[in-house]
């Protein structure tokens, strides 16, 4: 367990994905063997624990939080420093990633390669499709369409 993948176990960050991809209680139940009460108290134990960890994050990073929603893996706040909106998003493969909203110069940028990757990792484990002409954009401009899609699902 590390604050990268929010305090959760390799079996409780595997529920959490099932969870996400919307599969039920009974079903997640079914997959492990265990007892769908089990699997509610283990989603309560990863909505804790995700909720410290996308917190501390913003802690950290001297982000003021706007809208935190654990079960999603998403925080949505705003840097004073940087005068920038930020999200914090959690996933099982890519742990806590903060984002910064800016303009990029992404082609001159050594994170680059890495950026898409994470990008295009956090678009598939959250289930959003995207086009092929979207996927040859700029990261930058990949983020914006990846969030605004990541953020129409957050509630206030």
């Amino acid at each position: 367990m590390s604050f990268m993948y929010g305090y959760l176990t390799l079996k409780q960050r595997n529920i959490w994905s099932l969870f996400k991809k919307g599969l039920s209680q009974s079903d997640i139940a079914n997959k492990f063997r265990i007892s769908r009460q089990t699997v509610n108290k283990t989603l309560t134990t990863i909505r804790a624990k995700l909720s410290k960890a996308l917190m501390e994050a913003a802690r950290i990073n001297r982000i003021e939080v706007r809208r935190i929603d654990p079960l999603k893996g998403i925080l949505v706040g705003y840097s004073p420093d940087l005068n920038s909106e930020v999200v914090i998003t959690f996933s099982a493969k890519n742990g806590i990633q903060v984002w910064y909203k800016h303009e990029g110069n992404c082609e001159n940028c050594r994170m680059k390669e890495e950026c898409m990757k994470i990008l295009l990792s956090e678009a598939e484990e959250r289930g959003i499709k995207l086009s092929e002409e979207d996927r040859s954009k700029k990261p930058s401009e990949l983020a914006k369409i990846l969030f605004s899609k990541i953020l129409s699902e957050v509630h206030e």
